[in-house]
């Protein structure tokens, strides 16, 4: 444990965490993040300019690449790039969670940077797996800089529509547990009451549609409530329209209107929304 707080290890790590290749900063990173749980001063590290080699990470090349014609000309070669960053940019997520419990890190640190930095991080095509501790570090970021923690903070919104609504819509596509669908779908639903701006957009741009139309077919009756609601208000855009009608969102809908099922009022409003 002392060889591991030298200075001059912790250092080199940092060294790593500038220069060196996705894999090796990773687990630099982690590393690091273990010595910031050893040594909760975290002294050794903030003086190792730290916060040099967080930036270096979170400015990964293949983010740069993003904009460019990479994932066209080489599709297998842009996805094991992206997989490789997001590892490495989780890694560095966590910790920076870390060592923004350190009053003196936080203090110093140039918080609008770091946010900016992330919440590019946020939107793009790293998998979904890995946004989830960008976007708690995002909101730690903007706790410890006062900002309010509601969805009027567009730090907050971007967390909602990056990661949150891709999330939920992918538990309600992969989970083989009806409680985690419902529990998802009522979240979902939550979300769109509260007035999350554009998420009944993120919502049918993340491919959730289809899952919803087989929720309200075969979910638990609250998931079934729930997934006809936020339904409905995808149906108050035209342009979802077809994509409803493609998910078989019609027969569904009728066969809970003839059957007269609690929600039969609301599948018919909806009905009557769509083209048919």
């Amino acid at each position: 444990m002392k060889e591991v707080l030298d200075s001059v290890f912790i250092s080199r790590l940092v060294d790593i965490l500038k220069t060196s290749c996705p894999s090796l900063q990773r687990k630099a990173a982690s590393v690091l993040e273990f010595v910031t749980i050893i040594d909760p001063s975290m002294d050794t590290i903030i003086s190792a300019d730290v916060e040099s080699g967080l930036d270096a990470i979170f400015q990964q090349k293949v983010l740069e690449d993003l904009e460019s014609d990479v994932e066209a000309q080489q599709p297998e070669k842009y996805a094991l790039e992206i997989e490789e960053a997001g590892l490495t940019i989780s890694a560095a997520s966590r910790l920076l969670t870390k060592l923004l419990d350190s009053k003196q890190f936080s203090q110093t640190i140039d918080s609008s940077h770091f946010t900016k930095l992330l919440r590019r991080i946020l939107k793009s095509d790293i998998p979904l797996y890995y946004k989830d501790w960008v976007a708690s570090c995002l909101v730690k970021l903007s706790s410890l800089s006062g900002s309010n923690i509601d969805y009027e903070n567009p730090i907050n919104m971007e967390v909602t529509l990056y990661e949150t609504i891709p999330r939920l819509i992918e538990q309600m596509k992969s989970s083989f547990s009806p409680e985690a669908q419902e529990a998802a779908v009522v979240e979902l639903n939550r979300i769109i009451y509260e007035g999350v701006v554009d998420s009944t957009r993120a919502i049918a741009s993340e491919g959730g549609i289809f899952p919803l139309v087989k929720l309200i077919e075969e979910g638990t009756e609250r998931a079934v409530e729930a997934g006809l609601a936020i339904l409905y208000n995808l149906s108050m855009h035209s342009e979802n329209h077809s994509a409803i009608i493609a998910a078989g969102a019609v027969p569904v809908l009728r066969r809970i209107v003839l059957s007269q099922r609690p929600q039969w009022t609301r599948a018919l409003r909806l009905l009557r929304n769509l083209p048919i």
